[in-house]
């Protein structure tokens, strides 16, 4: 079965990129609060956890707008020098690099994973539907079918 749809398996509307950007202010609160104790390891860590949250619940724009705003935030405030856009190391560019290809690739998953779970369900309300008018209409054709065998009185032949 050919099913366009399952695309929308989302809430439409703005609702998820307001969830989006209130998960990375969160992130970045809880991230900034761990700073002097993390320093410059694991900086976009909560920032990945925020992204798959929105991606599980809101799909794969608003956790795309996460990324977005994520890596600037990761890279000003916690990759050393800090508060700065100096360029990075080496090191530091394969960690973000890293960082954004773990997460594009979990976005991409829970998005399929997502799609194929919409679609179940919806092949499962049709395959119910289909079984309700298919009980129906034998139903209809057995009570139709009774009608009509129901005895019928003798003609009788007049001489």
């Amino acid at each position: 079965m050919q099913l366009k749809n399952v695309r929308r398996w989302s809430k439409p509307g703005f609702s998820g990129f307001y969830f989006a950007i209130f998960g990375v202010f969160i992130s970045f609160c809880i991230r900034y609060t761990l700073h002097p104790f993390l320093e410059g390891a694991l900086p976009m860590t909560f920032f990945i956890l925020n992204t798959i949250i929105i991606a599980l619940i809101y799909g794969y724009i608003p956790s795309l707008l996460t990324i977005v705003l994520s890596v600037p935030l990761a890279f000003f405030f916690f990759i050393p020098p800090f508060d700065s856009f100096d360029l990075p190391t080496a090191q530091d560019a394969f960690v973000f690099a890293s960082y954004i290809l773990i997460a594009l690739l979990a976005v991409g998953v829970i998005e399929w994973l997502q799609r194929e779970r919409y679609k179940a369900v919806l092949i499962s309300k049709v395959s119910d539907s289909r079984y309700r008018l298919l009980a129906q209409a034998s139903y209809s054709l057995k009570h139709s079918h009774d009608a009509g065998s129901a005895p019928k009185a003798p003609i009788s032949s007049v001489n």
